[in-house]
């Protein structure tokens, strides 16, 4: 199939590209501000505020599959910027959603754990969505007008890691490096997520792409973990130091906006879906050899 992806230059989008490829689909992959390629595959750039540059990009690919990973991820950018943050992220967003109503085709968007305000555990899809980060918010609002897409679907996504296939530093690449250069760092021991590695990510969402699922679904690894459990699991799977990673708590700092205290997401309507689905754990992502490029 023909598949347009936007954001294919971040940390899920670039893992996405090679997977989709992999799998024998058309890419055509944009990116907001980056040129060159990915593997066989050149960039576009589309700025995605801009209407008549995605209405003409939509034209030229003609896309069965609209994946829409494109976003201003960054919460600390979005709360500075919260103008900027609703063009990309909701704007953008229903631009492509009316596309794809008026032409029939599917639209898979990628939203985030942090529509939930963070009050239980193991969220479930039919759960009250209520986001006290400015970037939760132009999110969550985006969801309405893909739900409004006859064919579109909603995947909130949880927090992910592993390698990056972007050619950029990762989070989880930048810590990493940190611990094995002897630094200690230090993370959260009361914030809670249920973090999915990159390549498992990319591999549901394929399989979301190639489906006919709709409405709202959540996508996450298969462990409750907080922060501190996350990372320091990480070193121990590879070889580092555990004692390097330190633990706090929310309540030794002061932010700009509050944190939520646990996003953990509920698959198991994504696991009813496919039940053949394997998603490993940290150690398991860790240790499975990444696929080869393309």
């Amino acid at each position: 199939m023909r598949v347009v992806l936007t954001g294919a230059s971040g940390q899920l989008g670039s893992t996405l590209l090679f997977r989709l490829v992999e799998s024998g689909h058309e890419v055509w992959a944009w990116s907001g501000t980056e040129e060159g390629t990915r593997g066989p595959i050149s960039l576009r750039t589309v700025d995605l505020t801009d209407e008549g540059a995605v209405a003409h990009g939509l034209a030229e690919a003609d896309p069965e599959v609209v994946i829409h990973a494109g976003a201003l991820s960054s919460a600390e950018v979005v709360r500075r910027d919260p103008v900027r943050g609703r063009a990309v992220n909701t704007e953008a967003t229903a631009r492509l959603a009316n596309w794809c109503a008026t032409h029939g085709r599917r639209l898979v968007y990628t939203s985030t754990d942090m529509v939930f305000d963070g009050s239980k555990a193991w969220s479930r899809e039919e759960d009250q969505a209520e986001p006290i980060l400015a970037y939760g918010r132009t999110k969550h609002d985006a969801e309405p007008a893909v739900l409004a897409v006859p064919r579109g679907l909603v995947a909130r996504m949880s927090l992910m890691y592993g390698p990056s296939r972007s050619g950029r530093e990762s989070f989880y690449e930048r810590t990493i490096a940190g611990l094995r250069g002897g630094v200690s760092q230090t993370f959260f021991e009361d914030e809670f997520r249920t973090p999915l590695d990159l390549e498992s990510a990319a591999l549901i969402l394929v399989r979301l792409a190639e489906s006919e699922v709709r409405g709202l679904l959540h996508v996450a690894g298969p462990e409750r973990v907080s922060r501190y459990d996350l990372v320091r699991r990480q070193a121990m799977a590879l070889g580092v130091d555990p004692a390097l990673v330190l633990a706090n708590r929310q309540a030794d700092l002061t932010f700009a906006e509050p944190r939520p205290v646990d996003v953990s997401l509920d698959t198991s309507k994504l696991r009813s879906i496919f039940p053949d689905l394997q998603i490993p754990t940290i150690e398991e992502a860790l240790a499975t050899p990444r696929s080869s490029e393309v």
